[in-house]
């Protein structure tokens, strides 16, 4: 009963307090409207996708209808049609309306077995990156090889009468090669989109944000005699810390409902991928449960660590920062150098965000969620036993 009361002086002082209540609502929703529609792009280069391309064809022959039916089989680029010059087009290209310009003058198929070849021009715009540029180039060459090779076996044919050229394959280079990627097969580093990284990335950091208001509750109620008055009434710190963890676990699975509707529902009406909640509705509410639970003991223990409410929020403020940053919130973790990843293991966030890329990205469920889960857990097991050691300090002075 105990217990009990607590929870409601609790919950009434969080309804009272529409300040955190801003901030643990409407500051991650609009982190993860304005990031997964700015970066939507970014996310998009590196899943493969949205490298667009202009063509312009000034060759009318065999040979450069074959290149551009080479270009058009790959499927990693999309060719943007349009009717405009090559000069209005390399316009577009420098302000990075699309990636590539591929330009093929006139004569280029006769030329290409004489003395003088003409060169194809590529232009990439400015904010191409390098792996993307060498890609689109490979894949350059490798059309402009194979035309090569047909033109050249073409012309040897015409100039020996009888030549059998039905033995030549260019397409056998492809049966040579038998390729697999692991991110499909193992399923644990496919790339996010960007509403599948930033969904759960800033709902966990506005679910850590929860230390703030949580830690200036409890040093208010301390200076104003409250706990005295309950440690006077023979509360133990488990029932201390039981009236603060419960609303407050309850606060960070409504977040969890809200944040993953705007997800779901929000994003996509402003232009944006709509947010896939995985197969398994038990892993999702088992990561939501296991980073609640994480991050309420991590605000518990803050709050009976600091002394004033000033320290309280800065220190909540660059902890939450500093584990953001090095646990793929704010970059994620495919982009980071390798010792940044390994640094990032260490990072209660980055627990959390793994276990959550389980469940939408990989469509993972509880027993591959329950890793990081376990781990959650765990440190808010040992967040809570400093906690209560410390009130125990407490109540000794």
């Amino acid at each position: 009963m105990r217990v009990i009361a607590l929870v409601r002086k609790e919950s009434t002082l969080l309804l009272r307090d529409w300040h955190a209540l801003f901030l643990l609502f409407v500051m991650p929703a609009v982190f993860i409207l304005v990031m997964s529609l700015v970066l939507q792009n970014a996310y998009a280069l590196h899943q493969g996708a949205s490298v667009r391309y202009y063509l312009v064809n000034e060759d009318s022959g065999p040979v450069s209808a074959a290149l551009v039916e080479r270009l058009a089989g790959a499927a990693e680029f999309t060719r943007v049609s349009s009717d405009a010059p090559a000069s209005a087009l390399e316009e577009q290209v420098r302000s990075d309306h699309a990636q590539f310009l591929v330009h093929v003058p006139r004569g280029f198929g006769q030329a290409m077995a004489g003395a003088h070849p003409l060169a194809l021009q590529m232009l990439a715009g400015p904010g191409v990156e390098p792996s993307v540029y060498k890609l689109f180039e490979a894949e350059l060459h490798g059309a402009l090889a194979r035309v090569y090779l047909q033109n050249s076996i073409a012309g040897i044919a015409a100039r020996i009468p009888g030549m059998d050229t039905s033995g030549f394959d260019l397409d056998a280079v492809d049966k040579l090669l038998h390729s697999e990627s692991l991110y499909k097969v193992a399923g644990r580093n496919q790339v996010p989109s960007s509403v599948q990284q930033n969904v759960p990335a800033w709902l966990l950091f506005a679910m850590f944000f929860i230390a703030i208001p949580l830690s200036t509750t409890w040093v208010q109620e301390r200076q104003q005699g409250t706990y005295a008055r309950l440690r006077s009434m023979g509360l133990s710190a488990g029932s201390l810390l039981a009236g603060k963890l419960l609303p407050y676990i309850g606060v960070n699975l409504l977040q969890v409902v809200l944040m993953l509707a705007v997800g779901v529902f929000v994003v996509p009406l402003l232009g944006g991928d709509r947010l896939t909640l995985g197969g398994s509705l038990s892993a999702l509410c088992l990561m939501a449960l296991a980073v609640s639970f994480a991050s309420v003991s991590y605000a518990l223990l803050i709050a009976n660590l600091v002394s004033t409410s000033e320290q309280a929020t800065i220190f909540t403020g660059a902890a939450n920062l500093l584990m953001a940053a090095v646990g793929g919130i704010m970059v994620p973790r495919f982009l980071m150098p390798p010792l940044m990843q390994t640094l990032s293991d260490y990072s209660p966030m980055s627990w959390g965000l793994d276990g959550m890329l389980d469940v939408f990205l990989r469509q993972g469920d509880a027993a591959m969620a329950a890793p990081e889960a376990l781990r959650l857990f765990l440190f808010g097991l040992a967040c809570l036993a400093a906690a209560a050691l410390r009130i125990r300090l407490w109540k000794r002075k």
